[in-house]
């Protein structure tokens, strides 16, 4: 019995969390945006600190409202290859409001140190900006280059328990 309700604990922490990833860009003809509800997480805490944070949001779930835009974007992260990106907590101190971890889009992983705006036992939000070319993407273009996204994305997150 402590099995199965250990067992839907852990399934409610994947279907109830309101949870969303969102990926903002430049290009020279206008800003764009991405986003995804569909972010699977692993948020355990122990007492006043969070032992585990594990997010990953399938690629194919980040949804811009433009399916051209989402083509290339799909493109440009390699999906054929691989379809998450994912963070993984290596330390978090609430006090300092910090938290470090690695941070993986196709085979390439970057530590990063995140001072989230909310940063508490039950939701970690905030952004960081990062470049396409740290993990070795190519900077999408279209129209024989005429229009080129911004290398700098900013990664919006908000992960709730």
């Amino acid at each position: 019995m402590k099995k199965i309700l250990g067992s839907l604990a852990l399934l409610s922490t994947f279907l109830f969390a309101n949870s969303q990833i969102a990926i903002h860009g430049t290009s020279t003809l206008h800003d764009w945006a991405m986003v995804s509800d569909k972010v699977d997480s692993v948020f355990e805490v122990n007492g006043s600190d969070i032992t585990k944070l594990n997010v990953s949001v399938q690629i194919k779930t980040l949804k811009s409202g433009d399916e051209g835009l989402d083509e290339k974007a799909y493109e440009t992260l390699k999906i054929d290859r691989n379809n998450l990106i994912t963070f993984e907590l290596s330390e978090a101190n609430i006090k300092e409001g910090v938290i470090k971890g690695n941070f993986k889009v196709l085979d390439k992983v970057q530590p990063a140190t995140l001072k989230p705006e909310i940063l508490t036992l039950n939701q970690v939000k905030g952004s960081f900006n990062v470049k396409m070319t740290d993990f070795g993407l190519e900077i999408p273009s279209v129209m024989f280059g005429a229009i080129t996204a911004g290398d700098e994305v900013t990664v919006k997150y908000n992960i709730e328990k």
